[in-house]
């Protein structure tokens, strides 16, 4: 990755991660946890199998893993930042999940993983904060078994609204009212929770600019992935994508 732009979004995950999970529920109103358990049902049923977690954070979507198939699995989640694997070290450690999940820090454009190893790679609202998200994908894809599933959970951009594509439902209100909450209420409540002006700034501009749901779907292809279909969750704040190796 480029070190200025890597290390810029390094350092400032690090420095909200003690309120990192607070910030997901008060911003979600709540919904991130259905969110979750949504994408990982998406992952393929398989006993005994072995599942990637890219850009773990403090291990949410792993926990979510281990609790969805209780017997037989294994999670590995990799991240960039050292503080957010230590506060999802204690928080597996906590719930009793060491011996299914193991946390290691890992460059997501560059997995130290050999080809075909995972049943089920996945990544929630991380793969839009690499500088190179189609590398992601293809490292993801790589890593993969054939007939292995990828599942991407990340919110959909504001163009969606206004492209009269998947997102046609919407009404113009509930655009200008995600548009308000994204660009002015979110970075507000972020900074003055986890102290770091400017932060969430960053991440409303990051949804701004990213795909919308349909180009992420051919980006996806473009890596490997066939049968790639997205759901559209919360009005169509988020979406989550599927796609098979």
């Amino acid at each position: 990755m480029p070190s200025k732009e890597a290390n810029k979004i390094q350092g400032m995950f690090s420095s909200i991660a003690p309120r990192y999970d607070l910030l997901n529920k008060i911003l979600s109103l709540g919904r991130d946890r259905y969110w979750r358990e949504f994408t990982v049902r998406k992952l393929p049923e398989i006993n005994n199998g072995v599942f990637l977690d890219v850009a773990t954070g403090t291990a949410d979507i792993a926990i979510e893993i281990v609790k969805h198939y209780p017997l037989g699995i294994n999670v590995i989640g990799v991240d960039f930042s050292h503080h957010m694997l230590e506060l999802g070290r204690k928080k597996v450690e906590r719930l009793g999940y060491s011996g299914q999940i193991e946390l290691r820090y890992g460059d997501a454009n560059s997995l130290p993983f050999e080809d075909n190893t995972f049943d089920g790679a996945i990544v929630a609202f991380g793969i839009r904060n690499l500088p190179d998200y189609k590398k992601g994908f293809q490292e993801m894809s790589r890593v993969l078994k054939n007939g292995g599933k990828m599942v991407v959970l990340e919110f959909t951009p504001l163009e969606s609204f206004s492209n009269g594509a998947s997102l046609s439902f919407l009404t113009g209100q509930s655009h200008i009212l995600r548009y308000f909450y994204l660009t002015k209420v979110l970075p507000l409540i972020g900074e003055i929770i986890s102290g770091r002006k400017g932060a969430y700034k960053y991440l409303s501009d990051s949804v701004v600019d990213f795909p919308d749901p349909e180009k992420l779907k051919e980006i996806m292809k473009g890596a490997g992935l066939r049968e790639v279909k997205y759901y559209l969750l919360t009005f169509g704040t988020v979406a989550v994508h599927v796609g098979t190796k």
